[in-house]
């Protein structure tokens, strides 16, 4: 069994090298927009699920593949291992690109949590809501957890921390949406680097709406300068899509020479080779120490 996975096409993190260091699923939240599905092991206490040797070897075999970010994410909640303080400092010590930690933000409430994930170089927390109701309603958390803690120690760890914090929040239509303005307030009082709203746009855990588009935008004026994160839209356009792929046919290139030759943005240029990957169209190879993708020998122009 592997724990690491990857490198996966992140439209947040590039390429992000991902690390599990939990039991498929293990979380103290069962949240309803979940993609991993519902929870299987609902706790807040801290546990070894996975050998944290045969990680640190992983970590050590992989160190030098080409990805951005190596990034403590996978199975459940990762502040729930308690591994990751000593995984996380040997990653440090050993891979040369940064390391990310994305979090529920419940454990943060804990000072040794805290200084734990603060040995990241950019922590990506997130907070779905502001008032007891609506956490109950969205994020289904184990009985011991209190949303007005868990905002308290963001405005602790924010204290303590140094580094870039890019705290997302998820509004799903009918749930969550209705306290927006409650939510933004308490975002910001934390103070992150970054606000990102995500929706539903992945399969569910349960059968939840997204908010529209159009409903994501109105959202940017109760949270100004936030940033909107969702991939609606998740096709390539039909001549980028045979200019990428007749052009991978030819010659293999990184995400980099893909975005220079068709005049692409960093982000549509992960999300397209991410769509034309799971199609069957373009395959990944390492040269040169660097990610290249090409395209399949057989491939329909439709």
């Amino acid at each position: 069994m592997g724990y690491l996975f990857g490198p996966v096409l992140s439209r947040r993190l590039g390429l992000s090298m991902g690390v599990d260091l939990l039991r498929h699923k293990t979380c103290n939240l069962d949240c309803i927009y979940c993609e991993l599905g519902r929870t299987d092991c609902l706790t807040c206490g801290r546990g070894r699920f996975v050998p944290p040797q045969k990680v640190l070897g992983e970590i050590r075999e992989k160190r030098n593949e080409p990805f951005d970010y190596l990034t403590f994410a996978g199975s459940g909640e990762p502040t729930l291992s308690q591994d990751l303080g000593r995984v996380v400092a040997f990653a440090k010590e050993t891979v040369s690109r940064p390391v990310a930690v994305i979090t529920n933000s419940t454990l943060l409430t804990s000072p040794a949590i805290r200084k734990e994930v603060a040995a990241a170089d950019i922590v990506l927390p997130s907070l779905d809501a502001a008032s007891p109701a609506a956490f109950q309603a969205i994020n289904r958390p184990d009985p011991g957890l209190k949303i007005e803690e868990i905002i308290q120690g963001l405005k602790e760890f924010r204290r303590e921390y140094s580094g870039e914090i890019w705290l997302e929040v998820m509004l799903v239509a009918g749930i969550n949406d209705h306290e927006a303005d409650l939510i933004a307030r308490a975002a910001e009082s934390t103070e992150p680097d970054r606000i990102q709203l995500n929706t539903v746009v992945r399969t569910p855990a349960e059968p939840v709406r997204p908010l529209s588009e159009e409903e994501m935008v109105r959202m940017l004026e109760i949270f100004p300068g936030a940033e909107l994160i969702p991939d609606w839209d998740w096709r390539v356009p039909f001549d980028i899509r045979n200019r990428i792929l007749d052009s991978l046919c030819r010659s293999p290139s990184t995400l980099e020479e893909i975005c220079r030759l068709h005049d692409l943005t960093d982000s549509d240029a992960i999300k397209y080779c991410k769509i034309l990957e799971h199609d069957g169209l373009i395959t990944r190879r390492i040269e040169g120490g660097k990610l290249c993708f090409l395209g399949s020998k057989s491939r329909g122009r439709g």
